[in-house]
């Protein structure tokens, strides 16, 4: 099996208005997206400020759908195997969460939504299915 190896990374600008200053001031948001192998599709969108998404891919056929809006999230998405989907998407300020996905046919969905959510998920062998949803 040959290995292809992209490493991405993509910083996504918004504008701002800030008191006092005339005109728009651009706030730098980031995201991290490495892959390994072919056939990997990931969506990553982020609006606000101080957010960071970090996707790791190896294998095939993997999904990523990352969505953060609000201020200082963290989102760590990693997946391994084959024909894996996660969609995770924060909605708030300061939420973490750290994703491990490992073997073939699995599906995550993640929601957090609020201020201060927290959580870690390690999903491993085949045709797990699994949707969390938390407020705070």
């Amino acid at each position: 099996m040959t290995f292809l190896k992209q490493l991405l990374t993509a910083t996504v600008v918004m504008l701002v208005s800030l008191p006092g200053v005339a005109g728009d001031i651009p706030v730098a948001l980031a995201g991290l997206l490495e892959r390994q192998s072919l056939a990997n599709h990931a969506e990553i969108a982020q609006l606000g400020s101080y957010n960071l998404t970090s996707l790791a891919q190896a294998g095939e056929q993997n999904y990523a759908y990352l969505t953060q809006f609000g201020l200082e999230n963290t989102l760590t998405v990693e997946q391994q195997g084959f024909n894996n989907s996660v969609t995770a998407e924060q909605s708030g300020r300061s939420n973490s969460a750290t994703i491990l996905q490992v073997g073939a046919n699995n599906v995550i969905q993640l929601q957090q939504l609020g201020d201060g959510n927290s959580i870690t998920i390690q999903q491993t062998g085949a045709a797990a299915e699994m949707s969390i949803t938390q407020f705070k």
